[in-house]
């Protein structure tokens, strides 16, 4: 049997390009099969199978077969396979499970996902969750032959640097989105003779990033009845019901490769959101529009730079969002000031949300190979924003972002060089001075002293003092059992342009139920030890902390030790 397919090959009008039916696949994926196809067209007989096709219509004496979907990583001839348009428009009968009010990915929380191999502290992301599951389902039959997987979308991005492009690859190319710098941010008003409307064959692109910095997927539509829009013929993301936001796109070209060919495409115009992502498809409403969270990050002590002040719209679902912010901050640190050399830097963010309020955070630090350097994963907003979007408490609604990354041009940090102690021997109750000695570079080392009281409780022991930077001192913080304790223990951390000096205690505390309990008697300890409830705490050393202000950050850490004398009767 003989067809054919519509599908942008250049601007934003489809083209025809000739079909051969092989053959079908029965139930290539469960109750779905799969029509493999070879195609003929000037540019598909050097492209083969293009990423960024997806979706176009495959149609025999005029009639929809389906969606043109899949290839094979690395073959040499055109063979496609089809998903058929009757799985496609089954979708369309799922009702909407997102409550009344609340926008689709934000989502009712799911409980947090337990211990992972990066131990008892590390906490899955809905991100790697995701990409995990879909690790596996976008290549169905790997075998030494290759794999039939569904055609990888390109995540065309322009605006951004090589490392934060890098950042979002790390995350997304699992997922089957693979960014790349290959597009621009479109045009702020729509060219003439752009189209008003999705139509079969066109170009649809999900934006996640826009503005200054844009990023968008590109993918084909197969079918259109009047606002509701199928195209890909596979997932995304696989995300379910979302809000995206939507946009038709230009193709400026189509780049062959070995391994994997792709269109090279830009948004035009936007319209409308997606609505569902679903394994045989993805769903777009025109009436639909989607939440984009603004986004300003603004460099200072960075003068005579092209751009200083970035602004972007980040469109949200708890999956990206955190992942998508991340790579803003590292394109304006890599852009605005990627110079090789020594800095200080203070990085203040705000995040603004709708019923906790502006949420702040400081990250104060040092880099000898600039600020490009900087990893958005090493900065508390970073972190807070991934853990407010995917906490199990309640949904987190975030309304803006702002970020001010001041800098300073030189090595501006001490190391720790060493610590003494006043006297080796003390008596309970007294107090001992304890002295720092803090090197800094092209500078004399400057000395610290700190008045150590020693505790009663240390009679005839030997109490062990350190001194670490801030960044690495860790509050005592229960696990959060509410978003307000969630939200408490994201904001509270030690400076970290400070020393912190850490004194062991005797006994024990214990963490439990978003508490922390200092000096518990053996009795009430061994009553919570774990193995004694399922619900049981989690004990810790009792410790005393002096937080001492330097401002700036310090590297390195010490020890020294202190005999205490036994109490005089």
């Amino acid at each position: 049997m003989r067809g054919y397919g519509l599908s942008v090959f250049s601007g934003t009008r489809p083209e025809r390009f000739e079909v051969e039916i092989v053959g079908t696949l029965r139930n290539f994926r469960p109750r779905q099969d799969l029509v493999l196809i070879r195609t003929t067209h000037p540019i598909l007989q050097r492209a083969n199978t293009v990423g960024g096709m997806s979706g176009s219509p495959i149609y025999v004496d005029d009639k929809l077969v389906g969606a043109y979907a899949y290839g094979w990583e690395f073959g040499n001839e055109p063979i496609a396979g089809v998903t058929p348009i009757s799985n496609m428009l089954a979708e369309l009968g799922r009702p909407r499970r997102t409550p009344p009010g609340m926008v689709p990915g934000y989502t009712v929380p799911v409980p947090m996902a337990g211990p992972s191999e990066g131990g008892p502290n590390r906490r899955q992301t809905a991100l790697e969750n995701a990409a995990s599951q879909l690790r596996l389902a976008r290549a169905p039959v790997q075998t030494p032959f290759g794999a039939l997987a569904p055609l990888a979308v390109p995540l065309s991005v322009a605006g951004m640097s090589t490392g934060a492009v890098r950042f979002l690859s790390e995350a997304f190319e699992p997922m089957g989105i693979v960014p790349m710098q290959a597009a621009g941010t479109g045009t702020p008003r729509p060219e003439p003779g752009t189209p008003s409307h999705y139509e079969p064959g066109g170009s649809v692109s999900v934006q996640l990033i826009s503005g200054d910095i844009s990023g968008a997927g590109t993918g084909t539509v197969t079918w259109v009845r009047g606002p509701e829009v199928l195209g890909f013929g596979h997932p995304m993301m696989e995300l379910g019901e979302v809000a995206l936001p939507a946009a038709l796109s230009r193709v400026s070209w189509i780049l062959s490769s070995s391994r994997r060919s792709f269109k090279i495409a830009e948004p035009v115009r936007p319209l409308g959101a997606l609505v569902q992502d679903r394994p045989s498809t993805i769903i777009v409403d025109e009436r639909e529009t989607a939440p984009m969270v603004p986004m300003r990050v603004r460099i200072r002590g960075n003068d005579g730079a092209p751009q200083n002040d970035w602004n972007v719209n980040v469109a949200f679902h708890r999956a990206l969002f955190a992942r998508l912010v991340g790579s803003v901050v590292a394109t304006t640190l890599e852009t605005a000031a990627g110079d090789m050399s020594d800095a200080a830097y203070t990085i203040e963010a705000r995040v603004h949300t709708r019923d906790r309020g502006v949420l702040s955070f400081t990250d104060v630090g040092a880099t000898l190979s600039g600020p490009g350097s900087i990893s958005p994963l090493s900065m508390s907003f970073y972190e807070a924003v991934d853990r407010l979007t995917d906490n199990p408490f309640q949904p987190v609604r975030i309304d803006r972002v702002e970020v001010d990354v001041n800098l300073r041009w030189r090595r501006e940090l001490y190391f720790v060089r060493n610590v003494t102690l006043s006297q080796a021997e003390a008596d309970p109750g007294r107090t001992v001075q304890l002295q720092v000695s803090l090197g800094q570079y092209a500078a004399a080392p400057i000395t610290r002293t700190i008045p150590i009281e020693v505790p009663r409780e240390m009679a005839g022991r030997e109490m062990e003092i350190e001194v670490m930077p801030g960044g690495e001192a860790t509050p005592d913080m229960a696990e959060p059992e509410s978003i307000d304790d969630l939200v408490r223990n994201l904001t509270t951390s030690y400076p970290d342009d400070a020393l912190v000096v850490v004194v062991r205690m005797p006994g024990q505390g214990a963490l439990i139920r978003g508490r922390t309990l200092y000096n518990l008697p053996s009795s009430a300890a061994d009553a919570l030890r774990p193995g004694a409830s399922t619900d049981g705490a989690e004990l810790m050393g009792n410790v005393r902390r002096t937080v001492v202000p330097l401002g700036r950050i310090v590297v390195g850490r010490d020890r020294v030790r202190l005999r205490v004398r036994e109490l005089r009767q």
